[in-house]
């Protein structure tokens, strides 16, 4: 608009008609013909001056220009618009078509849906059963299961009041093996004791033995002595009665 204004006010038009379509163009009242017309029309209102008719042949063929571009324009937004028609036909027409397949499709998979409906209709029906008899087992098993669980209770309370008196026992016959060890242990040092006296008996039984065989020894040495002497007493008594003999 403000490329207008100065096309405007480049020719000299009086003052009266510069601040009326100043007045216009601020209001924003105006699109460009009308501001032309509007020009056009204060111009001719004014007293002719040569000047100014100069400068209105200037205008109007500068406004021969712009509506010959006006023209223009209207002639390609005229050739656009039929194209854009041609276009929204086509798409009117694919949409058309898509609408029809799309109703076809529709009515056909509303009828496989109704058949598939009806077929999943007649398997629900043992399903159904099945999912009762499921349902009925399972209460009997839930029962069944309260049942034992009532019994596995009482079972672990038992088994508990088991494993107590089993653990009593447990330190009872820790307390018993303790005592048991102490006295395993003094049976085994008694047993020690016992060993070495064994193995001193056997010492004093080899020395009494090795003993008794000297003592056997010394009596037969004693009896061989004894022996040996009695024959010497008697050679003596013999040879001193040989001596007496032979004297007489």
């Amino acid at each position: 608009m403000q490329s207008n204004e100065t096309k405007v006010t480049s020719f000299r038009v009086s003052q009266e008609v510069k601040e009326h379509i100043q007045r216009l163009s601020e209001q924003r009242q105006l699109s460009t013909n009308q501001l032309f017309e509007e020009l056009i029309t204060l111009a001719d209102k004014q007293v002719p001056d040569p000047l100014i008719s100069l400068e209105n042949d200037a205008l109007q063929a500068a406004l021969n220009q712009v509506l010959a571009l006006f023209n223009e324009r209207a002639t390609r937004l005229e050739l656009q618009s039929k194209e854009h028609e041609r276009i929204c036909s086509r798409y009117q027409k694919t949409i058309d078509d898509l609408e029809q397949s799309i109703i076809i499709e529709s009515e056909q998979l509303k009828e496989d849906y109704e058949r598939q409906v009806a077929a999943h209709d007649q398997e629900l029906i043992p399903l159904q059963h099945q999912v009762e008899l499921l349902f009925a087992e399972k209460q009997n098993a839930q029962d069944a299961l309260e049942t034992e669980r009532a019994s596995f209770k009482e079972e672990l309370k038992a088994q508990k009041k088991l494993v107590f008196n089993l653990e009593e026992d447990v330190k009872k016959l820790e307390l018993e093996r303790s005592q048991l060890n102490r006295q395993n242990q003094n049976l085994m040092d008694t047993l020690d004791e016992l060993k070495a006296r064994t193995r001193r008996s056997d010492q004093l039984e080899e020395e009494n033995q090795k003993l008794h065989l000297e003592v056997q020894l010394l009596r037969r040495e004693k009896e061989t002595f004894e022996n040996r002497l009695q024959e010497q007493v008697e050679l003596a008594v013999l040879r001193e009665r040989s001596t007496q003999q032979n004297k007489q």
